[in-house]
């Protein structure tokens, strides 16, 4: 499946009306508050100030440094600690291939100095798949004619894949890369780095190559950086290559999920929550939602203008957070490409995550598990939980798009699968638009099934379980 990156900069549109906002209370992270950012070897979550925690994040994009102050500023207004930056989108090298242009490295540096003053961990996104396509796949964003490393512009290579094999192309990019990584390499806000973008879209790559050339971008990564942050690759949508998850290159996989027809049919929530299940159930690795869409097919004849694409997206901030993934968020053209195209979809979600970001603030992942349901058939969602917490979202099967309706919901419950719990749960249930409790009651695990018994809601309900004995 092609990502929302094939079409990014394909579509042109004039500017239209936006219909319906997500806007909730500002996080308010403290100016003050020590920030540490670090990912240990065996955990499913990255940990801030010392407790693992999911954690929102954005892709902000800009052809200016300037234009990345008010996104990153906004993201932290938000709740958001985590931004994926893609370093050739928007502000592309012009040095030869190999080099590491001066002046393209100082715009990213002032960059990166923005983000550490939003307190915000920065996983920069070495390559992308569009500057090694040549459109042979029928991508429409393709950049291989422009890229230094093509032979047709003076560099060592003829054909995109040469960047994956042993050839004199890798090894000026591997130079290049080291000596990038060398220079960022003190700063405490690199969250880890992403060697590449959607790989198995680099024309004519192959799943052997891929695991060779991460293997060895990977060796040279740990070399440079003292710190020992992770290091992480992508694939396009939920695609799956076994042999590169599995290699020690890949300290956590990476998920792009985008609710294309015709399996999911806009409904990000449920991709992500199966996807990202089946990720952490097969490899036994964290997962990071690198980016993600209502639609990947841009703006034209697409879910991302619907009226009421903001609940489906609502949906999906909720379905992250109780997924096992460990991050939310993550919107392609909703978190700054939209600016390419003189839209602004951004302002329908400038805060869509404080509500979550507030209800899982305080909350420790690290032994948090997804939990299997036992019937909930009249509704969607998913669990975490360990022998003394759990925390869920469900909302109403109907509530799907194209229209994501959000219809009174009575008399509903979800059973949980949490055999080695105690019998007593105090549980306090929360209005999944304003954060606000609207509820508290009592649940008893009978054999291996804990039975919640859902108050009324509209569209979806959130609640955390707290062991009362």
């Amino acid at each position: 499946m092609k990502c929302a990156t094939a079409t990014a900069a394909a579509v042109l549109l004039p500017c239209l009306m936006v219909i319906g906002t997500i806007r909730g209370e500002e996080f308010a992270p403290s100016k003050s508050a020590p920030w540490q950012m670090e990912w240990r070897r065996g955990e499913f979550y990255f940990r801030l100030n010392g407790q693992p925690r999911f954690l929102f994040g954005r892709n902000p994009a800009g052809w200016q440094v300037e234009q990345f102050e008010p996104l990153l500023k906004s993201a932290r207004e938000a709740g958001a600690a985590v931004v994926r930056i893609h370093l050739s989108v928007g502000m592309p090298s012009r040095g030869p291939a190999g080099a590491l242009d001066e002046a393209w490295a100082q715009r990213w540096d002032r960059v990166l100095d923005m983000a550490a003053k939003n307190n915000l961990s920065v996983l920069p996104v070495l390559a992308v798949w569009a500057d090694w396509n040549d459109g042979r796949g029928g991508e429409s964003w393709h950049a291989w004619d422009r890229n230094p490393f093509n032979s047709a512009r003076g560099g060592p290579a003829k054909a995109p894949v040469e960047l994956l094999q042993d050839t004199a192309c890798r090894k000026l990019w591997l130079r290049w890369l080291n000596e990038l990584v060398t220079r960022w390499a003190g700063r405490a806000n690199i969250l880890g780095w992403e060697i590449f973008s959607e790989m198995d879209l680099i024309s004519g790559a192959t799943e052997a190559d891929a695991v060779d050339f991460a293997q060895r971008a990977a060796a040279v990564i740990r070399a440079a950086d003292s710190r020992s942050r992770p290091v992480t690759a992508s694939l396009s949508g939920v695609a799956v290559w076994p042999k590169l998850f599995e290699s020690g290159a890949i300290d956590f996989l990476q998920a792009h999920p985008y609710a294309d027809p015709p399996r999911y049919h806009g409904n990000l929530d449920a991709l992500i929550l199966d996807s990202v299940r089946e990720l952490r159930r097969r490899f036994a690795k964290p997962v990071f939602i690198g980016e993600c869409g209502l639609d990947s097919r841009g703006l034209r004849d697409s879910l991302l203008t619907a009226p009421n694409a903001p609940v489906g997206i609502r949906h999906a901030l909720w379905a992250a957070a109780v997924s096992g993934a460990m991050n939310g968020r993550m919107l392609w053209f909703e978190d700054g490409y939209d600016r390419f195209h003189k839209l602004d979809l951004r302002a329908r979600y400038e805060s869509a995550e404080s509500v979550v970001a507030r209800f899982v603030r305080d909350v420790d992942f690290g032994s948090l598990k997804p939990l299997e349901l036992a019937d909930s058939s009249a509704l969607r969602g998913g669990a975490l939980g360990n022998a003394r917490f759990a925390l869920g979202w469900f909302r109403d099967a109907a509530s799907e798009a194209p229209d994501w309706p959000l219809r009174r919901v009575e008399g509903a419950s979800v059973a949980l699968v949490m055999a080695a719990s105690p019998s007593a749960w105090q549980v306090e249930f929360y209005d999944t638009e304003t954060g606000k409790v609207i509820g508290r009651g009592q649940s008893r695990r009978q054999g291996n099934h804990v039975t919640v018994a859902l108050p009324p809601f509209n569209g979806a309900v959130a609640f955390k379980m707290t062991a009362a004995e």
